[in-house]
């Protein structure tokens, strides 16, 4: 006849290991081997884990997510694209047509009428735009030289692209590694030469703008 376990006879530690074996759970409030300090804080004091933040107050603590600075920024960029960065607007209800403007000048229509009439009147209106285009361009090429590095750090012989239904396609570059390396590098030099020249172009118009006094509109 098997002999039954008698558990009630073990020590209360090993009776704890034996029940975490058999049920997988163990006990929060007895530890094995060791003892677990806890650390006093205090008022004003500030610390993390892993995740969070902590900060102790008088009779409280304060648990914030160490995202919370990030996901505030990012809140506020947010909110600060859809109001006219004038701090004179009197517009009160933002259109479809002003929140596009202010995402793309940071004026609603109104506002932006009255700068752009100030600019033609100053007689810097070309310098005044083409410092707009030319900065939205600097941004653009620089994403694309982004664009062509990788791709060149990336150049293999030959290719495979699984396709939605399963069936694998290859694909080989009609030259070697190396001259598919070298015409992607010349077209890099060449886009950051036409890019610093620009930028310089960019500056100088700039320049124009700031000496009319006109810089805050950009």
């Amino acid at each position: 006849m098997e002999k039954s376990f008698k558990k009630k006879y073990m020590h209360p530690t090993r009776r704890k290991l034996v029940d975490m074996v058999h049920t997988g759970e163990y006990a929060t409030d007895t530890s094995v081997g060791w003892s677990a300090s806890k650390t006093e804080h205090d008022v004003g004091d500030t610390w993390e884990d892993e995740t969070h933040k902590f900060e102790k107050k008088e009779g409280y603590t304060i648990k914030t997510s160490k995202n919370t600075d990030a996901l505030q920024k990012i809140r506020d960029y947010l909110e600060a694209r859809t109001k006219c960065k004038n701090p004179a607007c009197k517009r009160d209800k933002m259109s479809h047509v002003d929140a596009k403007l202010i995402q793309h000048t940071g004026y609603c229509s109104d506002c932006l009428s009255v700068i752009e009439t100030e600019v033609r009147i100053a007689g810097i209106w070309q310098d005044y735009s083409n410092y707009k285009v030319w900065g939205k361009m600097l941004v653009e090429g620089r994403i694309k030289l982004e664009e062509l590095k990788q791709a060149r750090d990336d150049v293999k012989q030959v290719y495979e692209y699984t396709n939605e239904d399963g069936t694998l396609e290859k694909w080989s570059l009609p030259q070697s590694v190396d001259d598919a390396k070298k015409e992607l590098t010349d077209l890099i030099n060449n886009g950051e030469n036409e890019l610093n020249e620009l930028e310089e172009q960019r500056n100088t118009a700039f320049e124009t703008v700031r000496n009319a006094g006109f810089e805050h509109t950009l």
